[in-house]
C-alpha cells in the first residue's frame, strides 16, 4: 500500500520535521488505522439509536428526532470551531482527544444510565463533539499527504475508504452484540472501542503536529479576525449536499421500500448495501486516477448523472436479482462521489484545510439530516417508491449546480 500512496504530488509540501512524522511517512498506514478504528467506533453506534430510545427506553418514536436534532446541531457547531482552530495552529491531537473522549463517555454513560433525558441533555451532546473526530482525522489527513509530498487525491480517496470499511463492519457488528446481549452490554463495547481508539490517537498523532501553510505562520490570519468569507467555498458544497441526501434517502427508506413495496425477502437491502460497500471502496481505489483524467468537477458530474440514472432503474426495478445488479451501480456512484468531493470542496480553500474540510463533513451531516426528514415526509404523503423519485431529482440538481460552476470557479477560489 505505501507505493501507492507516497508519489510526489508536485506541490512542494514540507518534509517531515519529527521523528514521529518520519515514521508516519515511512508507515502511512498508520494514519489510515487511526480513521479506521474511529469509523468503526463511530458507525458502531448508528443503528442503535432508534432502537434505544423506542424499545430500549420505551419513548415514542419522534424522540428520536429531538435526540437527533440536538446531535446534529451540535456537531456542526463542533466542526466549525474545530475546522478554525486547525487552520489558526492548534495542535490536531487536542482536538481529536477531546472529542474521542466525548463519544467514549457519551457511550459509558448510555450504558450506565437508561434516561431519555440524560440521552437528550447530556449524551446527544457528548456525542455531537465526539462527531466532530470525523472532521479532524480528515484535516489530519490532508495536512499529513501535505507534509510528506504526497499525491493528495489519491491519499484523500484512501482516508475515505477507511471510511467506508469502517461502516462496511460496525453496523453488523454492534447489532449482532446487541442482539445477543442487549443494549448495555454493546455501549460498554463500543466505549471499549473507542478507548482503543484513544490509545491509537496518543501513539499515532504527534504532540505538536498542526497547519504549516504560511497564511497562518506569516500573521496574515491574526488572533480574533474572521476567516474570510470565501463564496466559492460555499458554493462546492451546494452539489456535495444534494448528492449526499439523495443517497440517504434512498439508504433509508430502502428496507421498507424492498420488502413492503417490491415484497423482496427481509434481507434483500442488507444484501444490496453489501454490494454497494464492496464496489464503493474499489472505485474510491481507482478516483485518484479519473481525477488526474478530467479533474474533480467531471467526476463529480459523472456520479450525478450515474446518481440519476440508478435512481430511474431502482424505481423500476422488480426482482431481487435487479435490486443486486443495481446495487453495484449504487456502489459506483457513490464510490466516485466519496473518492473525489472532499478533494472538490477542499480545493476551493486549500490554505485552509481545516475550514474546508469542516464544511465538507457538516454539508454531510446537514444532507443526512434532510434526507432523513424527507424520506419519513414523502413516505408519509405517498409511499416509499416515491421518495427513490426524490432522491434521483436530488441528484440532478446536484448535476446541475455543477454544471453551472464550471472550472474556473475552482480556480479562482484556490487561488484567491
Amino acid at each position: 500500500m505505501q507505493g501507492d500512496i507516497t508519489d510526489d504530488n508536485g506541490t512542494g509540501g514540507q518534509k517531515p520535521v519529527s521523528s514521529v512524522i518520519a515514521l508516519l511517512d515511512r508507515y502511512p498506514f498508520l494514519v489510515l488505522g487511526l480513521l479506521l478504528v474511529g469509523a468503526f467506533a463511530s458507525s458502531s453506534a448508528a443503528p442503535l439509536a432508534g432502537l434505544y430510545v423506542v424499545e430500549g427506553l420505551g419513548e415514542p418514536p419522534w424522540k428520536i428526532s429531538m435526540v437527533a436534532i440536538v446531535q446534529v446541531c451540535v456537531t456542526l457547531l463542533t466542526n466549525r470551531a474545530f475546522g478554525r482552530a486547525i487552520d489558526r495552529g492548534v495542535p490536531v491531537k487536542l482536538l481529536l482527544v477531546t472529542s474521542i473522549l466525548c463519544f467514549a463517555s457519551g457511550m459509558a454513560i448510555l450504558g450506565a444510565v437508561q434516561i431519555y433525558w440524560v440521552y437528550l441533555c447530556i449524551v446527544s451532546i457528548l456525542l455531537g463533539v465526539g462527531s466532530g473526530a470525523l472532521s479532524v482525522m480528515y484535516s489530519f489527513g490532508r495536512l499529513f499527504a501535505e507534509q510528506t509530498n504526497r499525491d493528495i487525491a489519491r491519499f484523500n480517496g484512501f482516508l475515505r475508504m477507511q471510511t467506508s470499511l469502517g461502516w462496511m463492519v460496525g453496523p453488523a457488528a454492534s447489532l449482532s452484540v446487541f442482539g445477543a446481549f442487549g443494549f448495555t452490554a454493546t455501549y460498554y463495547a463500543i466505549a471499549s472501542v473507542a478507548v482503543v481508539w484513544f490509545v491509537v490517537c496518543l501513539l499515532i498523532v504527534p504532540a505538536a503536529f498542526k497547519t504549516h501553510h504560511p497564511a497562518h505562520h506569516s500573521g496574515r490570519l491574526k488572533p480574533g479576525e474572521k476567516v474570510p468569507f470565501n463564496i466559492g467555498l460555499i458554493m462546492a458544497c451546494v452539489p456535495v449536499f444534494f448528492i449526499g441526501a439523495a443517497n440517504v434517502v434512498f439508504v433509508s427508506a430502502m428496507p421498507l421500500y424492498f420488502s413492503t413495496e417490491l415484497h423482496l425477502i427481509a434481507s434483500a437491502a442488507g444484501f444490496a448495501l453489501t454490494v454497494k460497500c464492496f464496489v464503493e471502496v474499489v472505485v474510491i481505489y481507482f478516483c485518484a486516477s479519473l481525477i488526474r483524467k478530467v479533474g474533480e468537477r467531471k467526476g463529480m458530474l459523472i456520479a450525478a448523472v450515474l446518481a440519476a440514472i440508478f435512481f430511474v432503474l431502482i424505481y423500476h426495478a422488480s426482482s431481487l436479482r435487479d435490486v443486486l445488479v443495481l446495487g453495484a451501480l449504487d456502489g459506483v456512484y457513490y464510490g466516485i462521489f466519496a473518492g473525489i468531493s472532499m478533494t472538490f470542496v477542499q480545493n476551493f480553500a486549500p490554505e485552509q484545510p481545516g475550514v474546508a474540510t469542516s464544511y465538507y463533513v457538516s454539508t454531510l451531516f446537514i444532507g443526512g439530516l434532510m434526507g432523513n426528514l424527507l424520506t419519513g415526509v414523502v413516505a408519509s404523503a405517498f409511499d416509499f417508491q416515491s421518495t427513490v423519485l426524490v432522491a434521483g431529482l436530488f441528484a440532478l440538481i446536484g448535476g446541475l449546480v455543477l454544471l453551472m460552476m464550471g472550472d474556473t470557479v475552482r480556480k479562482e477560489s484556490a487561488n484567491a
